[in-house]
C-alpha cells in the first residue's frame, strides 16, 4: 500500500470500521447513539452523526479525547 500512496485513505476507511471500538472505548453508549459517515483523507476531517442533540454536545464536549483515541486506533 505505500508504494502505492494509499496510507491516508486506508487510515481513514480503518477509523470507519473501527469507529465503533473507539467510540465504546470513550463511552460505553457513545457507539449506538453516534455513527462515524465520511474520513477526508486531505483534511483528516472524521465525520460523525449523533442521533440526538444531547450526544452532539457530547461529542463537542469530549472531540480532544475522540482525535487521541482515532490517532492511537490507526496509529498516527
Amino acid at each position: 500500500m505505500a508504494d502505492r500512496a494509499w496510507d491516508v485513505p486506508a487510515a481513514g476507511g480503518s477509523i470507519l470500521d473501527q469507529w465503533p471500538d473507539i467510540a465504546a472505548a470513550l463511552s460505553p453508549k457513545l457507539a449506538s447513539h453516534v455513527t462515524a459517515v465520511a474520513f477526508h483523507a486531505e483534511t483528516g476531517q472524521l465525520d460523525l452523526r449523533p442521533d440526538s442533540p444531547a450526544y452532539a454536545t457530547q461529542l463537542r464536549l469530549i472531540s480532544s479525547r475522540i482525535v487521541a483515541a482515532a490517532n492511537d486506533a490507526v496509529g498516527t
